[in-house]
């Protein structure tokens, strides 16, 4: 899910159903309403031998490209399964380096209940995760688009510029690069960085800085963590 915003990660899912189980209304999550997914969602969960996500982020979507980067998150996603399975179907990859036997189905979510529970699961999580996103960049009103290039995206983008989860290959950076908006969870924590008055101080939000690793963007991570030893190293001065 998510191949074709212009903000947020690609994500993958991976479902592993009992033998001849059948959900009633699971199809493509591209034909579900939200609240069809939404809906679906913990249905599939619970019917599920094994489920699991995978995420590639926007950072490494510009590093790799958008075909790389979903089947690097793929591969997240089957290798975080508690339950290794028996043969993978692939909707329209392949993943040279996969260990298990695989197939690929073009439009295989409109033919396997597998494919198109774990296409619902991808679509659920990363809507709810740029949710999660329009929290901390309120400007851009993620929670609307998803990320996906709408005319309110465009219009968000022309008025306040790029921010750290934009994929910049996707975007024509002459017309919109003035600068990169951080989140409001990395803009807060480096206050907190730089007003930290001992080391102790700096450890307990090197904690809250690892919980925040699935929620922030690589970039602010690396950020916040080298604010970290910076202001490790000032306080070991003061001494």
């Amino acid at each position: 899910a998510g191949r074709g915003p212009l903000a947020g990660p690609v994500c993958a899912a991976a479902v592993i159903l009992p033998p001849a189980c059948r959900i009633p209304g699971v199809n493509d999550s591209k034909q579900l309403s939200e609240r069809q997914r939404e809906r679906l969602y913990p249905v599939i969960l619970r019917e599920a031998l094994a489920v699991a996500v995978g995420l590639a982020s926007a950072e490494e979507i510009d590093s790799l490209n958008i075909l790389q980067a979903t089947k690097l998150a793929a591969a997240r996603a089957l290798s975080a399964l508690q339950i290794p399975p028996d043969y993978v179907l692939l909707d329209a990859l392949t993943l040279p380096q996969l260990s298990f036997p695989q197939k690929a189905i073009v439009r295989g979510d409109c033919v396997s209940q597998s494919i198109a529970a774990a296409s619902i699961i991808a679509k659920v999580t990363r809507d709810r995760l740029m949710r999660l996103y329009a929290l901390e960049f309120p400007e851009y009103s993620f929670e609307s688009h998803k990320g996906y290039p709408t005319r309110l995206h465009y219009e968000r983008i022309r008025q306040y510029g790029l921010c750290s989860i934009h994929r910049r290959s996707f975007i024509d950076l002459g017309l919109f690069d003035r600068g990169c908006r951080r989140s409001q969870t990395c803009l807060q924590s480096a206050q907190q960085i730089q007003s930290a008055s001992s080391e102790q101080t700096l450890a307990q939000l090197e904690d809250t800085l690892r919980l925040h690793k699935g929620l922030l963007p690589p970039a602010e991570i690396r950020e916040l963590e080298e604010l970290v030893e910076q202001r490790k190293n000032a306080l070991r001065e003061v001494r």
